[in-house]
């Protein structure tokens, strides 16, 4: 139900490449790197340059389970979630470049939950500090690079930023298959939404049988 921003103020996120980005090709031959297509987007705070954002929070855009959380050389650490949010079904959020995580592989995490921060990649060989950020419609490898196969990217990813803004919901409203009550005694009530917008009161929706 609930599907959010990446970072905890959203209003201050910066789109530095996007998804599919025209620029990118040229930045990466700029660089003395093999041309690629970009299947995320990179992140950074507005009013920042440089590595400003470094050590920023990141957190779970939706809650799902941690399927990989473990350093790469090139991305640095990575975190992958698998979600399955009613009316969008599965799907993938990845977190690289960060500089440290705080989730291990099996969590589950609600959103808005930290899973690490922004880093700068490889050590070795940083990138300037920035979140690089994708959504996947299909379970590949964490640290999967379709390089500049176009088409692939198109069958197994989906524009970061679009999807947020098509399906942002930031209301802390939580599906349930199964709703249990304990007042004053065990009730299973079925599937439900939990509401917890109110600090001081849950509120609970059941279906209809």
């Amino acid at each position: 139900m609930r599907l959010i921003w990446p970072f905890p103020e959203p209003e201050r996120i910066r789109v530095d490449a996007g998804f599919l980005d025209p620029a990118y090709p040229r930045w990466r031959r700029g660089a003395g790197l093999p041309p690629a297509e970009h299947p995320g987007a990179d992140l950074n705070l507005e009013g920042t340059s440089g590595d400003g954002d470094l050590g920023y929070p990141v957190v779970a855009i939706a809650e799902g389970r941690v399927v990989h959380s473990r350093a790469h050389r090139v991305w640095g650490h990575i975190v992958l979630l698998e979600h399955d949010l009613p009316g969008l079904g599965r799907f993938w959020s990845q977190y690289a470049h960060l500089l440290f995580r705080t989730v291990r592989e099996g969590d589950w995490v609600m959103a808005g939950e930290p899973v690490g921060s922004v880093g700068k990649g490889d050590p070795t060989r940083p990138f300037l500090a920035h979140l690089h950020w994708e959504i996947r419609r299909s379970p590949i490898p964490a640290d999967a690079w379709p390089g500049a196969d176009r088409a692939y990217i198109e069958a197994h990813y989906l524009d970061p930023v679009a999807f947020l803004r098509q399906n942002y919901s930031p209301a802390r409203r939580y599906f349930r298959a199964g709703v249990v009550l304990f007042a004053p005694q065990r009730q299973e009530l079925g599937p439900g939404v939990v509401n917890l917008e109110r600090p001081d009161l849950a509120q609970v929706a059941l279906r209809k049988p």
